[in-house]
Order: structure tokens, then sequence, then C-alpha cells
């Protein structure tokens, strides 16, 4: 499609993003800015170093492990309850601005007068744990930081923000427990939650992240201990699932896991279109199908992971969902980190002829829809 012909879809005047991690959230120079307030060390020599280290660049990302690393550093600038309440309000006024603008400047910044949406509803996702400055040593987190106070000030901070804006945008976390954390610090995540969700309207469900490699779960130990985890939430809280987004997880996993954690929406469901596509198994579809389950889809995250090889695989994948009426929607992954905007993803697709207007309009639809926001913008 030509700018003008997207430029005359009837856009809806506002959008939910459904995928976005506070750690790929947040710009580029103000990490630098908290990271030298904080006095943390190990940020590069200099201005230019830190943002080379941090920034996502196709060619410094080999898979979704080295994608992952840049991360270390930016959960540790974010840790803590103040460094952690400055980046949700950042996050949240970044997609408020910028999330339907087309075009960003080179810092992530808006540079679009004209933006084809406005995100109202935002989804942030981000591990606690992780925003307590330390590893995890058989389930007790030795952190600088106490947890309670990390989960306390995002909440407050959300809350702050959505007053400021007036009801305008709407905002709810999802904790994400870790593929790399031991069994017992789950479990403390676990417990974390159920006690915050009595207290606070803000956490609106959970996940599933981290480095498949370390963690497939292939283990059926290593499945049942995360059963136990999510069996242990109040089954009202929403769930979603990063799984088989990389080759170390096989259809026979993917599809265990499934059953297993009984996620509503699942994230980068990738092994399920390979498995097809390789093999024509179809079992990974079906089961997305039949268990009505919603596909976060985020491109160029995906492609910078090497997930998927280019956009014209990706078309593959879309319209294999598409072929087994399975439902999806496309998110940012890392806005901030990847400079992108929603905006900017979608008219990246349309652009390349990927996806039709119809496709588009239908996945935000669809984010609307499966949010697990209470309803009320």
């Amino acid at each position: 499609m030509t700018p003008a012909e997207i430029e005359k879809i009837k856009w809806p005047e506002t959008v939910t993003e459904l995928h976005a991690h506070l750690g790929g959230s947040v710009p580029l120079y103000r990490l630098w800015e908290m990271g030298i307030e904080k006095g943390v060390r190990g940020i590069g020599k200099g201005y230019d170093d830190f943002i080379s280290l941090i920034k996502i660049q196709p060619d410094k990302v080999k898979d979704l492990d080295s994608y992952l690393k840049i991360y270390d550093r930016i959960e540790l600038i974010q840790s803590g309850p103040d460094a952690l309440r400055q980046s949700i309000i950042i996050a949240i006024h970044g997609a408020f601005r910028t999330g339907g603008m087309r075009q960003l400047g080179p810092s992530g910044e808006g540079g679009d007068p004209n933006p084809l949406f406005r995100v109202a509803r935002l989804e942030l996702r981000f591990n606690p744990l992780k925003r307590t400055g330390a590893v995890f040593l058989k389930g007790e987190h030795a952190g600088l930081y106490d947890v309670d106070r990390v989960i306390k000030a995002a909440c407050s901070a959300a809350e702050d923000v959505e007053i400021g804006f007036r009801g305008k945008i709407q905002v709810g976390f999802i904790f994400c427990f870790g593929r790399d954390m031991t069994f017992e610090a789950n479990q403390v995540m676990a417990r974390k939650i159920a006690e915050w969700k009595d207290r606070t309207e803000k956490i609106i469900g959970v996940d599933l992240a981290g480095p498949e490699s370390v963690n497939p779960l292939n283990d059926p130990t290593k499945l049942k201990e995360m059963k136990s985890v999510f069996d242990s939430l109040d089954s009202k809280i929403g769930r979603t699932v990063h799984v088989g987004e990389t080759r170390s997880v096989d259809i026979e996993t993917f599809i265990k896991t499934i059953e297993a954690l009984n996620p509503s929406r699942v994230a980068h469901p990738i092994v399920a279109y390979r498995a097809f596509a390789e093999k024509k198994d179809d079992r990974g579809f079906k089961l997305l199908k039949e268990r009505g389950i919603v596909c976060e889809l985020c491109v160029k995250s995906n492609l910078l992971t090497k997930a998927l090889s280019n956009l014209e695989e990706y078309k593959k994948f879309i319209n294999s969902l598409d072929d087994f009426d399975i439902p999806y929607t496309f998110s940012t992954d890392a806005p901030a980190l990847q400079v992108t905007s929603l905006a900017g993803e979608l008219v990246m697709l349309l652009s390349n002829d990927i996806v039709t207007a119809e496709q588009i309009l239908r996945a935000l639809k669809q984010a609307d829809k499966s949010s697990f926001l209470p309803k009320g913008i």
C-alpha cells in the first residue's frame, strides 16, 4: 500500500497495546540518565559507548538469547522503587505520545504531527523480582531493594499517570515469571502477586518469559513446577505465555506447555507455524484454534531474533493463522530499544504488502477484545 492509501484507512481513534516489556519501553537516553543518577557500574565508557551496548540492532542480535542479554543492564538500571517508578511513567507517556506515530526520531521521540491513532489502553509487562537489583539464590532474592516496595511504586506510578491523563489512558501490569529463575524464586513471585492482587487493580495478568534455551520445559519435572506456580494464582487473573519462539521448544513441548499452563493468549507461537510449514504437522495450530487462544505477534522483534527470517515468511505465518481461523494481535515488544511504534509496525506490514487493511483492523479489534484490562476506555 502507498502512504496515501494507508492514510485513508478508517483507523480507530484509540487502540490497545497488549505486548510491551518495560525493559524495552524507556528511551536509551533516559536509561543513560537513570544509570548515571544511580551510579550503576558497567554502563559503558561514556554515552556513545552505552548507546552502542544497549541499542538493539540486527548485526548485534544473533538469536533470542543475545537479544535478552541486553535486558540485564536495563533491569539493573530500573531496579529500586524510584527508578522503577520513573521508568513506568516514561513508558506510559511514550506509548500515549508516540504509539500512533508512523516515524520516530533517532532517540525514539515523536516526529509525526498526524498520528494514525492513540494508544489508550496499555499492558506493560515486567518481572518485579528482577527490579530488586540482585540475582536469585535458591528461591531467596538477595536484593538491595524490597520487592513489595518495588510493586507498590509501580502501581502508584500507573495510578498517578492515569489521574494526570484524566481518563485518556488505562494501564495494567503483567508480571512475568522467569524461565531463568529457580522454582523457589517463581514461587516467591506467585505469593507476591496473590498478596498484591487483593490490594490493587493494576496487576491484570501473568506471563512466562526469558530464554527458552535455559528452560524449554521439556523436562516433565520443570513443567510440573511451572504448572504449580500458575495454578497457585486466582483463576481470574489473565494468563499469557512466551512459548515456541525458538527451536529450543519443539512442537511436543509447545503442546504440553499450553495444556499445563492453560493461557488465553500466547506470545510468538512460531513453533506451531514451523511444524506446519516444515513437517505438515498442524497439531499446534489445531490446539490454538480449539482453545480460542489469541496469538501476540511482535513483528520487528521476531525478525531481529531470527525467529522468522524475513517479512515474506512472516506473511506466510500470518496467513496460516488466518487459514486456521486463529485470532492474533500486533504489538511492539520493545518500542524504545527498537526505536519503533505500534503504528510504525503496522505501516511496515502494509507498505510491504505483508497484510491487508482488513487484517490490521481485525487485529486491532482483537487486541481490544482480548485485553486483560477491565473495560474502561
